[in-house]
């Protein structure tokens, strides 16, 4: 106890961290499934209610249409962002665990295409543009982090 009678907090233990870490990618990981597999992401949205479509044989071709991309409704923007920060979160998050920017990258990017890919057998549009989408997101927080290290770097040889 301090002066004021509070306890101090102390860090959490290595293990501790790493488990917390761990958590978090698992949980943020069934975020996304859940908003890219929910049978309507409009239902989700505006209901808040999800349910799963099986769809054992879809049509693979669709995974590489482009002129639906022109179709703007009302929440284009919401989605499409969420796609870019979602998986931009998602990349964080393992850098933050693996603390190797290659391998939480590539961990990223085979993620977001089991969720794209995944899209078709659950009555959705998974398509590639989304997928390059969600790697926009990966990449941006890839180049952030590293911008902002080398900022860091330069700031501890000036001081």
């Amino acid at each position: 106890m301090d002066k004021l009678g509070i306890e101090t907090i102390k860090k959490h233990s290595p293990k501790k961290q790493i488990l917390i870490k761990l958590l978090l990618i698992v949980l943020w990981g069934l975020f996304l499934l859940l908003n890219t597999w929910t049978e309507s992401i409009e239902k989700l949205m505006y209901l808040h209610t999800f349910g799963f479509k099986w769809v054992p044989t879809p049509d693979f071709s669709s995974f590489f249409i482009f002129n639906d991309i022109t179709l703007v409704h009302s929440e284009f923007i919401k989605v499409k962002s969420g796609h870019f920060i979602g998986f931009g979160i998602m990349d964080l998050l393992l850098f933050s665990f693996i603390k190797n920017h290659k391998y939480s990258v590539i961990i990223a990017l085979i993620f977001a295409f089991i969720t794209e890919f995944f899209q078709l057998f659950f009555g959705r549009d998974g398509r590639l543009y989304d997928l390059i989408i969600d790697s926009l997101g990966i990449f941006s927080v890839y180049y952030l982090t590293k911008k902002l290290s080398s900022l860091n770097k330069a700031e501890m040889k000036k001081g």
